[in-house]
């Protein structure tokens, strides 16, 4: 059974008082559509009304608006959409809000549809808008009682655009100051560029030109909802090291050359050389399966039965704001200093959204520092309550700037109080890396 995504469309037809016909945007449709079932997602509609949706923006120059207008299923589709009270919010793992001027009158103050995007979002799906589509988003309400919006880096139609097409004085109100309004952390760039942004599973463009590009940040964020993250810490016999690194070592480099691999790394601990951890992702459970058939993983197994003092200890985790697999392959340079740090952290119950919340404004600052190469927070599987945090930075010095750059503040403030077992340095581990060992 293909995996859904539901695609909201508008059903007003006029531009306020102007006369002139609106609808959804073909191309904030087809372009998304088409990267999406390519990648074999099956794409349903629904509009406020259900039956026929107007469009706006009908060119069949564009190929890939031509190629959905010829498709007679989905031609089917978009003129007999579906009604909000047909849908069970549980089919989908995403939904989309397309633009077009119509968007503005009709998606915003429909309650059906934000109750469905709210509980797709969470359910662990993934919201996407582009350009008036994130009038969609507007009220949208978590059960925490705010707004999917408030505090989240958004995109959507400029005010500047809005003037440009003399459409600020028709509009029932300016998109960009009501979601400021709304809490959001409006993002723009300049009339008619290409701009998506991406934050904690919302996905928003700023105009047609982006929605390209919004199909393909969808599609990578559902990638990466199906990955598998696994930590694996071995502590090895003192005479049974160095032939169990070297195991762990094929491991990993032949871990890396199958496609489905997204990283593979492995380290032993500074302090203690004798407990070696490997850190890997992967596009999917049955990939991970399937590679531990080869004769790498099979070694790795065998030797683990007679080389360790205890069994190994794994941990399955989920990525918070997860990177790409580009990402996860950026590389300390050849005259750095690597220092990498794994961090676990065992928060107090009815803490864990409060430290999700702090991290999620943090991250992108952290992310940005000049001596860091990657950084990662993740959730343990199991326990709401548990997290770890992978840092890598080029060098001491590097680290030394992290610790002292004003955003960790409330990160530290939330270690010293909110953890159940004080210090927080006792979650440390500082690791030297020996696969893969590749460096820019």
């Amino acid at each position: 059974m293909k995996k859904k995504i539901l695609f909201v469309v508008t059903n007003h037809v006029k531009k306020g008082n102007t006369g002139e016909k609106t609808g959804f945007y073909l191309s904030e449709v087809t372009h998304p559509w088409d990267i999406l079932v390519n990648a074999g997602y099956e794409v349903d509609f629904v509009s406020p009304k259900g039956g026929k949706a107007p469009v706006e923006g009908f060119n069949l120059s564009d190929s890939t608006n031509k190629k959905f207008w010829l498709d007679t299923e989905y031609r089917q589709k978009i003129e007999n959409t579906m009604k909000p009270e047909n849908i069970n919010s549980e089919d989908y793992v995403a939904i989309h809000f397309a633009g077009g001027h119509g968007a503005m009158w009709d998606l915003p103050n429909n309650k059906q549809l934000t109750a469905i995007a709210s509980k797709i979002y969470e359910n662990n799906g993934i919201i996407s808008a582009v350009s008036h589509g994130s009038a969609g988003l507007l009220n949208i309400k978590l059960t925490n009682d705010k707004f999917l919006v408030d505090g989240k880096k958004i995109n959507a139609f400029t005010n500047e655009e809005e003037t440009a097409v003399k459409l600020d004085k028709a509009a029932p109100f300016l998109l960009e100051s009501k979601l400021i309004e709304k809490g959001a952390i409006f993002e723009k760039s300049g009339l008619w560029q290409t701009h998506v942004t991406v934050d904690e599973r919302i996905i928003t463009g700023q105009n047609p030109q982006s929605a390209r590009a919004v199909g393909e940040a969808l599609l990578e964020q559902l990638t990466a909802s199906k990955t598998i993250s696994k930590l694996t810490m071995y502590e090895v016999k003192e005479n049974a090291s160095e032939e169990f690194r070297k195991a762990l070592k094929d491991y990993v480099t032949a871990s890396l050359s199958a496609k489905e691999n997204i990283m593979a790394e492995a380290f032993y601990e500074q302090e203690k050389p004798n407990i070696l951890w490997l850190i890997e992702r992967w596009n999917g459970k049955s990939q991970l399966e399937n590679f531990n058939k080869n004769k790498q993983a099979k070694t790795l197994q065998s030797l683990a039965e007679k080389s360790l003092k205890t069994s190994p200890k794994i941990y399955f985790v989920k990525d918070l704001e997860p990177l790409t697999k580009e990402q996860w392959r950026k590389t300390s340079r050849k005259e750095d200093n690597q220092l990498v740090i794994m961090l676990f952290v065992d928060g107090k119950k009815g803490t864990e959204q409060h430290f999700k919340d702090t991290y999620h404004i943090a991250m992108p600052q952290f992310r940005s520092e000049p001596g860091v190469v990657t950084y990662q927070l993740s959730e343990i599987k199991g326990d709401e309550t548990q997290f770890v945090t992978y840092e890598k930075f080029r060098s001491n010095d590097a680290f030394q700037y992290h610790l002292n750059f004003p955003p960790i503040k409330p990160v530290i403030e939330y270690l010293e109080t909110s953890i159940k077992k004080p210090p927080f340095q006792n979650g440390l581990h500082n690791l030297i890396e020996f696969a893969p060992m590749t460096r820019e």
